[in-house]
């Protein structure tokens, strides 16, 4: 290729990039004067989803009222009356918390029933399960937050020796 080619072609490129940017801002123009008209409805939601996001998740409290007290997963739940909640069965931890992983052997996480996949784990005995899945452990996120410890050993317990018939050694 020549040097008068070069220049041939930059300057054409050059143009179609001009060009390009000047249909754009056109573009803009055009979507701002059709659809660009105020709506103070809109606006005050944009404001108010900005507030939101930009508001840190904590509070600093001036007055000297105590904090509220904090969640704790090792904390029984409370209902509305102030009773305490039941303890979910392994069976509903497992189809809330744990099915979208065990159903489908999802990150190499074995089935429910599965006793192959099961059988690999189950030596680690009770208290290293029930720490893994509080935890995390591996591909596993820490379900500590979703369940109790409690609800955490029924869901171990159904998952492998209701569904499988493995037994866990304790320790």
């Amino acid at each position: 290729m020549s040097t008068e080619q070069d220049g041939v072609f930059l300057r054409n490129f050059a143009l179609v990039i001009a060009a390009l940017v000047g249909v754009t801002i056109f573009l803009i123009v055009v979507a701002n004067s059709l659809f660009g008209d105020e709506n103070p409805e809109r606006d005050a939601l944009v404001q108010e989803r900005a507030e939101q996001n930009l508001a840190p998740s904590y509070a600093v409290r001036l007055s000297g009222e105590p904090a509220p007290a904090l969640a704790s997963a090792d904390e029984a739940p409370a209902d509305d009356a102030g009773g305490v909640v039941e303890v979910r069965s392994g069976e509903q931890v497992t189809q809330a918390v744990c099915i979208a992983c065990h159903q489908g052997n999802f990150l190499n996480a074995p089935g429910i029933g599965d006793v192959d996949g099961w059988n690999e784990r189950i030596g680690k005995g009770w208290d290293t399960l029930v720490s893994n899945v509080a935890n995390g452990y591996g591909n596993m996120p820490a379900q500590g937050g979703a369940a109790s410890e409690e609800e955490i050993r029924a869901a171990i317990e159904w998952m492998i020796e209701t569904e499988t018939g493995l037994e866990i050694p304790e320790g």
